[in-house]
């Protein structure tokens, strides 16, 4: 307020004042990310899962205009989106504060991790990356969708599974597997700020089936991020059981 000249700021509830300025502090990191250099931005842990549960926000050039596609994940359906910076800012802000708890911000420079508990507490976590040379980032509309397990590159465990050829390329008549193992990657994805690495965890897939997801999880955090894990498949199936274990 201001009284004689001066401004005075007048706070009833310390925790609340503190909570605003984080609030603030996440705003300007989805300013700060929404430039060309943007790589994607990620909202998940819903907090309402009749509406949006996913939101992927990266840069597009459409007619040598900048704007960000935002894919809201509703239900079995992907809608698109596209904003300019300033209509992108107050969209994204509006949907973390109310409907998601978590944030991934990738740029080509640095990292955040955003992390908003139950009761409100906001934790923000950002971080440079290595320097690296980026070459001709492909911002066009109509670009090849980005699979976390690339076509071309050899799995073992996809070629074992029938998946992939000895050579990387994906079977055409298991190409749908190949998308539906990359999509549950991307969730697997999404949790691993909440993993914790100073101890073994022990993941237990329940009616694993020909376990492409079991083997899928276990290559994912074992080999490519390295967590120290056991995975266990259950089913009631012993040829299916035995098909795995070979």
């Amino acid at each position: 307020m201001l009284r004689n000249g001066e401004w005075n700021v007048v706070v009833t509830d310390c925790y609340d004042y503190i909570l605003i300025e984080k609030m603030e502090k996440i705003r300007e990191l989805i300013v700060e990310a929404l430039t060309k250099d943007l790589q994607q931005i990620i909202l998940s842990n819903a907090v309402d899962k009749q509406k949006e549960t996913k939101i992927k926000v990266r840069p597009i050039m459409i007619k040598g205009e900048l704007l960000f596609q935002c894919t809201k994940t509703l239900g079995p359906k992907e809608l698109h989106e596209n904003f300019t910076v300033s209509p992108a800012v107050d969209f994204l802000f509006t949907k973390i504060q109310e409907q998601f708890r978590q944030v991934e911000i990738d740029t080509d420079t640095w990292r955040a991790v955003i992390l908003i508990s139950k009761k409100g507490k906001v934790t923000i976590n950002k971080k440079k990356k290595q320097p690296q040379v980026v070459i001709n980032k492909n911002l066009s509309h109509n670009r090849t969708k980005q699979y976390i397990l690339e076509e071309g590159t050899p799995v073992d465990f996809l070629i074992d599974l029938g998946v992939q050829t000895k050579e990387g390329k994906i079977v055409k008549a298991k190409y749908d597997k190949f998308k539906q193992i990359n999509r549950f990657l991307e969730f697997i994805q999404d949790i691993l700020p909440a993993l914790p690495k100073d101890r073994k965890l022990t993941m237990i897939d329940f009616g694993c089936g020909k376990s492409y997801l079991t083997f899928a999880m276990y290559y994912y955090l074992k080999v490519l991020n390295h967590y120290d894990i056991r995975v266990i498949g259950l089913d009631l199936k012993e040829d299916v059981i035995d098909h795995c274990n070979g």
